[in-house]
């Protein structure tokens, strides 16, 4: 019995696997590129990769519709999985371990991919329903946490 139990879960752990695989595959080629419109300062270019400044002047939702994130999950600071790892390090920088041990921040992880080499995630928290960028990390996409 045990070993049938044990075969099931193994292919589901498997199965979950490929699906997020399939989907980091189909996003990868379409890179956050913001036109000359959200960065008039660099009048030299008419594409640029995406950046935190860009990310902190346009709404989540909307950069999501344009620039399909690699992932987007939402989650509890301090909880089950919103626990502050290495990958999330910089999160215990902006909250004091007494807020994060209240567990009623909620956060959302969104990841995009930069560049060719480099993703980058942002974590916003939800203030009066609105998202608002707390933290951004630049990671390359090679690294393993």
């Amino acid at each position: 019995m045990k070993k049938y139990v044990f075969i099931i879960l193994f292919i589901l752990l498997l199965s979950s696997c490929n699906k997020i695989k399939l989907i980091e595959e189909n996003n990868r080629g379409s890179h956050i590129v913001v036109n000359k419109e959200l960065n008039r300062a660099d009048s030299d270019t008419m594409e640029k990769f995406m950046n935190f400044n860009q990310i902190e002047q346009t709404p989540v939702d909307s950069l999501i519709k344009k620039y399909p994130p690699l992932w987007d999950k939402t989650f509890i600071l301090g909880k089950k999985d919103g626990f502050i790892t290495e990958f999330r390090a910089g999160l215990s920088k902006q909250f004091t371990q007494k807020e994060i041990r209240s567990r009623d921040i909620k956060i959302r992880e969104v990841t995009w991919a930069s560049s060719d080499e480099e993703n980058l995630t942002v974590w916003f928290e939800e203030k009066d329903h609105k998202w608002i960028p707390v933290e951004h990390f630049i990671w390359d996409k090679n690294a393993v946490f």
